[in-house]
């Protein structure tokens, strides 16, 4: 078993450092653009920021990821996280149109319109990176990843459209599943705990 998995830990590395090195890294620089211009615009159109803002929130109220006062469960939290990047990779098996971009644009963004958020009403910034950076640090990355990956495959499934590759597809979903379960999900796993256990108590420090 444990050379079982040492093998698919050594090709999932190939993987990720091979074919599915540049739409990481594309994905990753977008992600990052994407956040800044969320913060540029969130400055100069408050009611759009309100607006998602109120939204995000309502969406996590019945999401049951949080109760009323104020804790975040673990569990729906990993639930609702793995459920999001399950769909986001799927989203790619729709050709030509690259609908995992418009999960990165709109979380992206919506990082961005919450920084803008704490400014415009003049709250502390310092609370804002406590809330955000703990879990953020390994959160943010798996998402990338799991956008990085439906984009994949939706290239993969565009060039079988338009040349029959035999087998890429097949190959395509073997190495995403390998990223899902080896990376992306150990990642929500670890960002599921630090933000239900760990950055709780830190924001108790401030």
């Amino acid at each position: 078993m444990m050379k079982w998995l040492k093998e698919q830990n050594r090709l999932t590395r190939e993987f990720i450092r091979g074919d599915f090195a540049s739409t990481l890294w594309m994905a990753g620089v977008a992600f990052g653009v994407l956040m800044v211009l969320g913060l540029v615009l969130g400055l100069f159109m408050e009611e759009l920021v309100e607006f998602f803002v109120g939204m995000f929130s309502g969406n996590i109220a019945n999401s049951g990821i949080m109760d009323e006062n104020g804790t975040i469960h673990m569990l729906p939290l990993l639930f609702n996280n793995l459920r999001a990047s399950v769909l986001t990779i799927c989203y790619g098996l729709i050709p030509f149109l690259f609908l995992p971009a418009l999960s990165l644009g709109i979380n992206s963004l919506l990082v961005g319109f919450f920084a803008a958020y704490y400014l415009t009403n003049g709250m502390s910034m310092l609370y804002f990176f406590a809330a955000i950076i703990p879990h953020g640090i390994v959160e943010f990355p798996a998402l990338v990843v799991s956008i990085a990956l439906g984009l994949y495959l939706c290239r993969v499934i565009n060039d079988y459209a338009r040349h029959s590759t035999k087998g890429a597809v097949k190959a395509a979903v073997v190495n995403i599943l390998r990223v899902f379960c080896l990376r992306t999900t150990p990642m929500f796993i670890l960002a599921s705990v630090i933000e239900s256990f760990v950055t709780p108590w830190i924001l108790t420090l401030i």
